[in-house]
């Protein structure tokens, strides 16, 4: 911790000027950073973090927000040298040309290390996922519930599930990933109603999927839709 400028310089020398592509940089300080490329940009002195990633990525992260305040793009090189006793770093990116100088005024800490990770994100909870999952267990809905159609176009647009239930009723399934909205209702109400004309039929049924429904939407689904409508509500899990 709070390392001076020689001792920060002769580290990074060791352990990372001869294999940047192997490890990764990470500086905590009070610095300045001049940017030259996308655009021209002086942020004047902060405590900051400075990312150097092991592709050449680098990212100036300020104390709070989630976003870099500054960043160089991947295959960036970036060298240090020490300047009138403090430590310079100049990143450098060819194709789009961008260049960033940040001074370093104090240095906090300074650490180096070798990340290994080769593992793939897999998302999960997408609206697929869950129109997926219905289609496969359609008891989820209600029992003598079975499906029909996937994305089944009609003048509103691409209703996610139609079926039937153990009645023969159409039933117009809307699904949503994330709490259900005023707008999901009204997409759902505008479903129905193209299906009621298509078929020419009174009886059709609505129902909302989603993780979670305001009050404001359910008094919606009752007040506007009145009965041929109802919901379901997914196990967060789903």
């Amino acid at each position: 911790m709070n390392p001076n400028v020689d001792e920060a310089m002769d580290f990074i020398n060791k352990f990372h000027k001869f294999k940047p592509d192997k490890t990764m940089v990470l500086l905590i300080g009070d610095c300045m950073v001049d940017y030259h490329g996308r655009a021209r940009s002086f942020l004047d002195r902060g405590e900051r973090i400075i990312m150097i990633k092991q592709d050449g990525t680098v990212l100036v992260h300020q104390p709070t927000m989630r976003e870099p305040v500054n960043w160089q793009p991947s295959g960036s090189i970036t060298d240090f040298e020490v300047n009138s006793q403090h430590l310079v770093m100049k990143s450098r990116h060819n194709r789009p040309p961008e260049k960033m100088k940040i001074t370093f005024h104090k240095i906090i800490s300074v650490m180096i290390c070798i990340l290994r990770d080769q593992a793939k994100v897999i998302i999960s909870g997408m609206e697929t996922d869950v129109v997926n999952e219905i289609s496969n267990n359609p008891s989820i809905i209600e029992d003598g519930f079975r499906i029909c159609k996937k994305e089944m176009h009609v003048k509103s647009g691409l209703i996610d599930l139609y079926g039937y239930d153990r009645d023969y009723i159409p039933v117009v399934i809307e699904v949503k990933r994330s709490i259900a909205s005023i707008s999901a209702v009204q997409q759902l109400r505008m479903y129905v109603s193209d299906v009621k004309k298509d078929i020419e039929s009174a009886s059709v049924r609505g129902i909302l999927c989603a993780p979670r429904i305001p009050e404001m939407s359910r008094d919606l689904l009752y007040k506007i839709i009145l009965i041929s409508y109802s919901f379901f509500v997914l196990p967060k899990n789903h």
